[in-house]
């Protein structure tokens, strides 16, 4: 019953437009494959490094987001549970330098923050009387949840790009990923029958898991009279090594002779894997006026099921349990919009929208390990993205004003699993549903610096 209270630490991982770098790419988000003019074209399109004469040296210091959720008919009621929190965002450092004397290649360095995310929750409650009447025979029930789950993806990338043509031009981003992902759940409950029986449950899962590969990102670029173009085509992820972890206990006395459980184990070094699938994008940039039009349509491929982590079964006096961690990605095409509108030579304004589907077949999450063990528990929500901002051109410097909002909603089956034969777990035909929401908010300010121009965002 406890262990679906908080489903929305795993909704973010595995989708593709979650994060965003640069000061107007934020603001457009990231609808800029065909007309990224700044060095977040490392990650968008390498290609564009080769079009822009002078791109500037980029620090993506620290801006923020508040993020929020909220859980309805957790407990097969139309009660609702709320949890939020204020955090940074992930970063970018990015610059150009030269290798010899040749002008005709160009190079940019970046690292970025792909997946940065940290929640650490927890309660401590005794169920009140009005849900403890949907169960037989138990007169006071308290429980004791924690839950944690961390993913970082840290980026060290070379860029290069060369025009092949005076408005046709191709790069490449290579990118080193270090990747880590961390998942931790902790419930004991009392509860107190109606013969004045007590009985105690301690169940806690620990994972982890760690990967070092090579992501690389080929694009193409087009300058024509009317409009820019651009193509991005991301490679599979090639992993070169990987290993996790799990720690499992489960406890449970008190409930009669024969009924206890008592199991524990404790494995490092198991196999594991890590897969993303190709992806393809295309983008547009198109001047109306002095103002511009950005366009993208991006697609990703499946990823056939596989075993994030490879899990032993336990087999404890003839008790088995086993577990499932497994993903299957569905391929998916998004869509965004994006418009930079020119309100006089000291001020644009912008506006966009993004779709972000859902590829989950099958998530590997904590919620795998706690509820069903060989059956998978998936959050399978779409995200929409939203972006608008003002940019303001001053005699010292350019200020970038903006923020951006997320939302998703889902409903899912709550995973109640007691191993308690002294509880009946009442029927519940109506789902739980989540609601995400996520604003971004983004101060950037560009000063020259020697004729060049430093952006501080």
């Amino acid at each position: 019953m406890l262990c679906c209270l908080l489903p929305g630490l795993s909704m973010a991982q595995g989708y593709y437009n979650q994060e965003n770098f640069g000061n107007r790419s934020i603001l457009l988000t990231g609808n800029v494959t065909g007309s990224v003019d700044d060095l977040g074209l490392t990650f968008y399109n390498p290609s564009r490094l080769a079009l822009i004469d002078e791109p500037n040296f980029t620090i993506n210091a620290k801006a923020y987001q508040m993020r929020s959720a909220k859980i309805e008919n957790v407990f097969g009621r139309s009660n609702k549970l709320t949890d939020s929190d204020f955090e940074g965002l992930p970063s970018l450092v990015a610059g150009t330098f030269k290798i010899g004397g040749s002008e005709k290649h160009k190079f940019a360095y970046s690292v970025l923050s792909r997946r940065k995310s940290s929640t650490d929750l927890g309660f401590t409650r005794e169920i009140d009387e009005t849900v403890l009447e949907e169960f037989d025979n138990i007169d006071r029930f308290i429980a004791d949840l924690k839950l944690g789950d961390s993913e970082t993806d840290e980026w060290f990338g070379l860029s290069w790009a060369t025009k092949l043509k005076d408005n046709f031009s191709i790069g490449v981003s290579t990118f080193v990923s270090v990747y880590d992902y961390h998942g931790s759940y902790k419930l004991n409950y009392s509860r107190l029958d109606d013969a004045s029986n007590v009985a105690v449950y301690d169940n806690e899962i620990n994972f982890g898991q760690k990967s070092y590969g090579i992501f690389w990102k080929v694009g193409l670029a087009w300058q024509l009279s009317k409009f820019d173009l651009g193509l991005n085509i991301d490679l599979p992820y090639l992993e070169i090594h990987g290993d996790g972890e799990l720690d499992f206990k489960e406890v449970l006395s008190g409930i009669g002779a024969g009924n206890d459980i008592f199991e524990y184990a404790d494995w490092d070094d198991i196999d594991s894997g890590r897969k993303e699938p190709i992806g393809i994008s295309f983008g547009a940039g198109l001047p109306i006026g002095k103002s511009k039009i950005h366009v993208k349509v991006d697609w990703h491929g499946q990823v056939s099921e596989y075993d994030r982590l490879v899990i032993p079964v336990i087999d404890d006096s003839g008790n088995v349990i086993s577990f499932a961690f497994k993903e299957e990605l569905r391929s998916v095409i998004n869509f965004g919009l994006g418009a930079e509108i020119y309100l006089s030579p000291k001020v644009n304004f912008y506006l966009s929208a993004g779709t972000d589907y859902s590829p989950l077949v099958s998530n590997a999450n904590i919620f795998d390990l706690i509820a069903k063990r060989n059956k998978d528990t998936n959050f399978d929500a779409d995200y929409y993205h939203f972006g608008f901002g003002i940019q303001l051109e001053m005699s010292w410097a350019e200020l970038v004003l903006g923020a951006t909002y997320s939302t998703a909603s889902t409903e899912f089956e709550r995973p109640v699993d007691f191993p308690d034969p002294g509880i009946e777990i009442p029927n519940n035909d109506d789902p739980a549903r989540i609601t995400a929401n996520r604003w971004r908010f983004i101060l950037g300010l560009e000063i020259p610096i020697f004729g060049h121009k430093v952006e501080f965002k």
